[in-house]
């Protein structure tokens, strides 16, 4: 069942991402794609035009900026396939003239898989697929309802279509402007913990977006043919695992993923509770800690800007609520949360250098962030208020929208077993308070805030609906075989102005710390999409430079303990048989998997 209107849908409210995004051609355009466009034979490029490209296919010059506005560059070639099979053209092509292509669905993204910071722009194309490859088709009527969607479609995109037909996801990502290819390959999640006695519906999953997938198509290289060829991969199948979490380095085309009940979610925010009760110790919890509220309501994320004087924290709980409470304010479209904390990035721009300029100002900006909040919580008008909301899953767990302030974020999980998550918590807010302490005492704030917790369960092959699923094999929250105990990951957010004075130092013994202290209860993963392997003295702020890091901490870690047909050495294995001249590969993933 194709995702054309049939006639029982005719009369259905259909919401575009046009509808709530504005008009805009897409989100890459606004964040990732800037300045000027130079079609291929225009004579107007700056840097040398690729020889010989496959006629027919789009092909243009622009510049790049990621997600967090770090990485900048003036001139780099782009192109916009229409299919698949102009995908495996552009692959053979850079494969005989040795060019590297990186896929773009949004560029959502910290990491340096797609550019690096510092890149030149040569002998490299993105590969775009938003613009052409976002079909979305949705199967209601097999007992496996699922959606069939082109690498580039994105996740919000895909909300709307599937509430056609009453389907849906549990969780999301808190951003919606995100292709679906790229949510598996940084291995994307929401925030997803089950209340005490809650069950989960057929086709939903309290692990990662990964998790849900049951069918993948990619480009591999096929040796017998000496090309690239489009491969077809079931979930019931070993060489699936890598594609799960492939971390950009392999290129997927298209996905079918699993779905559920279009479930109601009531989402309630708070602005009155403290840090030190909602972090406090296991001995000194109250009703709000933040292990309490997660049995009571279920999916609890924390926002936290430090060096506030009451030391608030932004509180929100997702509970699956079938019908909707008197109190709520009904919801059909997302990103109610963040309509009222929108920015240009001209002024991102100069809010950051001015935080870098004059890093004593960061109490009083993130005062000013939560006085805000506070302010804007405290609207009560049934038409406008946003702190308790009501409605299908999406419209209340996509949040993030493109102007949103741009930050850069360090970021780790620990998985722990959910009865140890309030303790993990709390030691964490411990060290990080006494870190901030020691660097305020030296006149320093290398952090600015803010901090976002959250918490889901890890990856669950019994939620997936077909027999004999395999794992994610790099995912974050893949469950351990040793230790099964160990059921919940919590994530830790670590959002801070770019290029901050002094952030090295400060990300690198949180990190150290990180792998120390939860070595006896914990399993410490990194947030593949963003910032980890911190050192003092690295290039750019310190993220990914950490050689032993990449190079011997990540294997071991999904090394040992696990199957030696499903691991770190068996994935990086199938990526370079699926492109042995590494193509779709760059600098930072030529460490992570050497060619």
């Amino acid at each position: 069942m194709s995702s054309d209107l049939s006639p029982d849908k005719a009369s259905r409210p259909s919401l575009s991402r046009r509808k709530f995004l504005g008009s805009a051609a897409t989100v890459a355009a606004g964040s990732v794609l800037t300045g000027c466009k130079f079609v291929a034979g225009s004579g107007s490029n700056t840097i040398p035009e690729p020889p010989a490209f496959p006629a027919g296919i789009e092909l243009y010059q622009q510049g790049f900026v990621n997600w967090a506005r770090e990485t900048k560059i003036s001139g780099v070639w782009f192109c916009s396939p229409r299919t698949a099979e102009e995908v495996l053209a552009v692959a053979n092509w850079a494969k005989d003239y040795d060019y590297r292509l990186r896929p773009l669905g949004s560029g959502h993204g910290f990491a340096p898989t797609m550019l690096p910071r510092g890149h030149n722009g040569q002998n490299v194309i993105i590969v775009n697929t938003n613009d052409y490859m976002n079909s979305i088709e949705v199967d209601a009527d097999n007992s496996v309802k699922s959606a069939t969607c082109g690498a580039g479609a994105y996740l919000e995109d895909i909300c709307v279509e599937l509430e056609q037909y009453d389907l849906g996801l549990y969780h999301t990502t808190a951003p919606g402007g995100v292709s679906i290819a790229g949510v598996l390959a940084m291995n994307a999640h929401g925030a997803a913990v089950p209340k005490t006695g809650e069950t989960l519906l057929p086709g939903h999953s309290w692990g990662t977006l990964s998790n849900l997938v049951l069918e993948i198509t990619a480009v591999a290289w096929d040796e017998a043919l000496g090309e690239y060829v489009l491969k077809t991969y079931q979930r019931n199948e070993p060489e699936i695992g890598p594609l799960l979490t492939c971390l950009a380095r392999a290129f997927i085309t298209s996905v079918r993923i699993q779905v559920g009940p279009n479930v109601k979610i009531h989402l309630k925010s708070r602005v009155d509770l403290t840090a030190d009760e909602v972090l406090a110790m296991p001995e000194n919890e109250t009703e709000n800690s933040f292990s309490n509220l997660s049995d009571q309501f279920g999916t609890v994320d924390i926002i936290y800007y430090p060096f506030t004087p009451q030391n608030l924290v932004w509180l929100k709980t997702w509970t699956v609520t079938p019908e909707k409470p008197d109190t709520s304010r009904e919801v059909f479209i997302p990103y109610q949360l963040s309509d009222g904390v929108k920015m240009p990035a001209w002024q991102a721009d100069v809010l950051g250098s001015t935080l870098r300029t004059f890093p004593k100002i960061v109490p009083q900006y993130n005062k000013t962030a939560i006085d805000s909040l506070v302010s804007m919580m405290a609207n009560d008008d049934p038409q406008t208020k946003i702190h308790d909301l009501w409605g299908s899953a999406y419209t209340t767990t996509l949040y993030v929208q493109p102007k949103t302030p741009r930050l850069t974020v360090a970021a780790w999980g620990v998985i722990v077993a959910r009865e140890n998550m309030q303790r993990a918590l709390a030691e964490w807010y411990q060290y990080f308070t006494e870190l901030l302490t020691e660097f305020q005492g030296r006149g320093l704030y290398p952090y600015t805030g803010p901090v976002e917790l959250r918490a889901h369960s890890v990856e669950n092959t019994n939620d997936v609906l077909i027999p004999g699923a395999v794992e994610p094999t790099l995912s974050g929250a893949r469950p351990h075989p040793d230790h099964p105990e160990k059921d919940t990951i919590i994530w830790f957010a670590i959002n801070n102005n770019v290029d901050q004075p002094e952030a090295a130092e400060f990300n690198t013994r949180l990190e150290q710390w990180f792998y120390s202290n939860y070595e006896s209860y914990g399993l410490v993963r990194p947030e593949w999409t963003k910032c980890y392997a911190y050192t003092e003295d690295g290039a750019f702020g310190g993220a990914w430079t950490n050689e032993q890091v990449l190079t011997e901490r990540f294997p071991n870690t999904w090394n040992e303990g696990y199957p030696n047909n499903n691991n770190w050495d068996t994935a990086a294995a199938q990526f370079k048989t699926m492109d042995p001249f590494g193509v779709f590969s760059n600098s930072h993933l030529d460490k992570l998997f050497p060619l």
